[in-house]
């Protein structure tokens, strides 16, 4: 199975299948409102950073992670919950860098 192959399952089991509440909608209007132009929304848990760059729309600016499935499945839910609030965010090349912590994955392996 290729890596595109996976992440396709991946996203088919985790969230093609999984819908946002209202009060998912509602968290990230109002983080989108109260961050400034230019403000960073970052994920600590799996490593991801969002940038504002207009009135309603977040561009994914970095993923420094050991844990890349996790992090593409929040991407995911992320891109999912805006398009149900009406906030553009994007993910599809858009990312100043990725930086996978290859010391904590090859520890998992072991």
């Amino acid at each position: 199975m290729s890596g595109e192959d996976a992440w396709r399952e991946l996203k088919r089991r985790y969230v093609d299948s999984w819908e946002p509440t209202e009060r998912d909608i509602d968290w990230l209007t109002t983080l989108v409102a109260k961050l400034k132009m230019g403000g960073r929304w970052f994920l600590p848990a799996v490593g991801v950073t969002f940038e504002k760059v207009g009135p309603n729309h977040l561009r994914l600016e970095s993923i420094e992670t050991d844990k890349p499935f996790e992090a593409l499945i929040i991407i995911e839910k992320t891109k999912k919950v805006g398009e149900r609030a009406g906030i553009r965010v994007d993910v599809e090349a858009a990312a100043d860098h990725i930086l996978l912590d290859l010391r904590k994955l090859s520890k998992m392996g072991t």
